[in-house]
């Protein structure tokens, strides 16, 4: 599998991310949270990033922050891409307050997209069984 993150799997559509919020899951992996949704309508997996302005004030800190989370997601996706039927919308926030450790923050993101595989694969089983 490629290891590229390119335009199309990237979610920034508001209804998307508004459907994502009203219908979606989320699971906690302190720093991180992802929110989440299965989306049959897609051809693959999409995913958006999120730092609050709350807990990070300069503009410089929260991009650094996006970039190391979507770095590290682009690494591990294909964790959650092993189910070529199974596609996700995802979002990423980061809930700490303090930068994170590149290290810290891959191994809550691998722990994360695992789960969000399970939850996925439970989910479309069950739809199969309806």
């Amino acid at each position: 599998m490629n290891q590229n993150f390119p335009k199309e799997e990237k979610l920034k559509s508001s209804k998307a991310i508004e459907r994502l919020f009203s219908k979606g899951q989320s699971i906690v992996r302190y720093p991180l949270k992802v929110v989440f949704l299965v989306n049959p309508e897609t051809s693959v997996n999409r995913a958006a990033f999120s730092v609050p302005k709350r807990n990070f004030k300069h503009a410089v800190s929260r991009n650094k922050i996006k970039r190391q989370m979507r770095e590290n997601y682009r690494l591990n996706k294909h964790l959650i891409a092993e189910d070529e039927k199974i596609k996700t919308d995802l979002l990423f926030v980061y809930l700490g307050k303090e930068m994170p450790k590149y290290q810290n923050l891959n191994e809550k993101m691998i722990a994360l997209l695992k789960e969000v595989s399970r939850y996925a694969s439970q989910s479309v089983d069950k739809n199969k069984a309806l």
